[in-house]
């Protein structure tokens, strides 16, 4: 009698909106607490009694939910026994919150590479080029196309014009034999070393369209060339 009168009493004066039910070693109350939210509150009731009823009773009432205590409150109440005395829990019932997976970093978008600007013309000019009388490139020839192939690759070639010269000494057979097979030969390296177009176009001009003078030893040599010209995107 004294215990009920004291709940009454808690429910009056602390606590709004009690609702009660009981069982055999509990008494449960949902309850409106101060600050307007509800809570339940659950009493473990008997002489041997301890928390343990108390918490066995907060598991049943929160099911699959999280139980998460209010306060607890051991209470010495003046005119009881100390083993009477009753052990209140609030607390309130809430769906466990779903840990979001933690998402990784997004990987940095790469900067994009920029298209290959081709190098239009080349010319392989001069006697460091080709042996003496001969269509063999030498390592500075094979040097300049290798950087001429760097160049270009990727790149869409319509048209690859490659035309050999010589200058005026010897004859114009000789000539136009000679210039015609340094451009096959320079033609040939490009393909070799992975140089695609569309379409080559190659001849040899023999000593046609000089550049310079063929009067003195320096004109004649800028005269000996295999000029490359590149047509496309």
């Amino acid at each position: 009698m004294i215990f009920r009168t004291l709940t009454a009493i808690a429910c009056a004066v602390g606590i709004a909106g009690c609702t009660a039910s009981s069982g055999p070693a509990h008494n449960t109350d949902i309850v409106t607490l101060a600050n307007g939210a509800q809570a339940h509150r659950v009493q473990c009731l008997g002489l041997l009694e301890s928390s343990e009823a108390c918490m066995s009773e907060i598991k049943r009432v929160c099911g699959d939910q999280t139980a998460v205590r209010v306060a607890l409150l051991d209470r010495s109440t003046s005119g009881l026994k100390p083993e009477n005395d009753p052990r209140e829990i609030y607390f309130q019932c809430v769906t466990p919150v779903a840990q979001q997976p933690v998402q990784a970093p997004a990987a940095p978008v790469p900067a994009p590479v920029p298209a290959p600007v081709p190098v239009r013309k080349v010319s392989l000019q001069g006697d460091a080029n080709f042996a003496l009388n001969s269509a063999k490139l030498t390592p500075v020839a094979t040097a300049k196309l290798d950087d001429f192939v760097a160049a270009n690759q990727g790149v869409d070639i319509e048209r690859m014009t490659i035309a050999g010269y010589t200058d005026s000494t010897g004859s114009a057979e000789l000539n136009n034999r000679l210039s015609a097979a340094r451009a096959r030969s320079v033609q040939s390296y490009l393909a070799t070393a992975g140089l695609r177009a569309s379409k080559w176009d190659v001849e040899g001009y023999g000593s046609a369209s000089p550049v310079a003078s063929n009067a003195t030893a320096i004109g004649r040599a800028k005269n000996r060339r295999v000029e490359i010209q590149v047509d496309g995107k």
